[in-house]
């Protein structure tokens, strides 16, 4: 890995963490040949240091517990489209009509993602509507700018996917999850080779708008003022979220069983999952992120009960 690589991937670390290991950390990653598991490694754990010692950014148990709420939101949406992504319009979708226990799965990870929503909004729609007054008033524009990355990058990457697929002819959107697989691709479809570079494309595109909504949110939240907001507003919709993303964990983890039991031949199949992984694979991986964002989202519901103490 090229020393200019391995600096850009150190800086995704804290300060803290950086003035301490940065030096070795980049001479370990100059030694190793880069590669796209090594990069998502080190993006990932990068992202747990900043959710694990949030403390750096001084900031109060309002902004700390709204903080983790949004990476546990963040979280749980790429867990969920890796999901749907990975059932949707495969024979596991139309395995779920025939079996109630499977749709149930699948029904109580959709009512926990409706109540999740419910829950970031009713938390975050006033302290947003407090912080544009207050971008407004004080012209913060460096705010402003922080809370419109998550709607600039959720932009960006669909203008990128809209345009790749009329380039490709239109018969074809880039996805990482229409890449290949168990299955034969249209006739209108792009070639193999096309595929995969233009789906890694729209992968690092939402990679990185994830990553960027994250930090950007985090740092727009530290620089609020959040102290006029009473306890219960963070208190109810930290607990709420904490039990919906919970559901929705369990909910991934029922569906991952019941299809071993009654479709496994379709759930080990390659035609839905990430990059033309088995759909098992792909399902893995949600439960991964669903199990990482339910412990997130409890650290944040606890951060938001300490406020009683304050």
């Amino acid at each position: 890995m090229n020393a200019r690589l391995a600096r850009r991937l150190a800086a995704l670390y804290p300060r803290a963490w950086r003035a301490r290991y940065a030096e070795e950390f980049e001479a370990f990653l100059g030694a190793h040949p880069p590669g796209f598991r090594a990069v998502f490694n080190v993006v990932g754990w990068a992202m747990y240091e900043r959710v694990s010692s949030p403390g750096e950014f001084n900031m109060d148990q309002r902004q700390r517990s709204l903080v983790l709420m949004a990476y546990a939101y963040l979280a749980a949406v790429a867990a969920g489209v890796n999901f749907y992504w990975t059932v949707a319009d495969t024979p596991l979708a139309t395995a779920m009509h025939g079996h109630s226990a499977l749709f149930a799965s699948w029904t109580l990870v959709r009512a926990g993602s409706f109540l999740a929503l419910a829950a970031v909004a009713a938390a975050g729609l006033p302290v947003l509507a407090a912080m544009v007054r207050s971008v407004v008033a004080t012209r913060r524009w460096d705010v402003a700018g922080r809370l419109a990355v998550p709607a600039c990058a959720a932009l960006v990457t669909l203008l990128w996917m809209a345009a790749a697929g009329m380039w490709a002819g239109g018969h074809w959107i880039p996805t990482p999850w229409d890449v290949t697989g168990d299955w034969t691709a249209p006739a209108g479809w792009p070639p193999l080779t096309t595929r995969w570079m233009l789906s890694s494309v729209t992968f690092a595109l939402l990679a990185a708008g994830l990553i960027a909504s994250a930090i950007s949110v985090a740092q727009a939240i530290r620089r609020g003022d959040l102290s006029k907001h009473r306890r219960l507003w963070f208190a109810a919709p930290s607990l709420a979220l904490a039990g919906s993303v919970a559901v929705m964990a369990l909910g991934v983890l029922a569906w991952g069983w019941f299809a071993e039991q009654y479709a496994a031949s379709d759930f080990h199949a390659r035609n839905g999952g990430l990059f033309s992984s088995t759909n098992f694979a792909s399902w893995g991986a949600s439960c991964a992120v669903f199990l990482t964002a339910t412990l997130i989202a409890v650290r944040g519901a606890r951060s938001a009960s300490a406020l009683g103490s304050e």
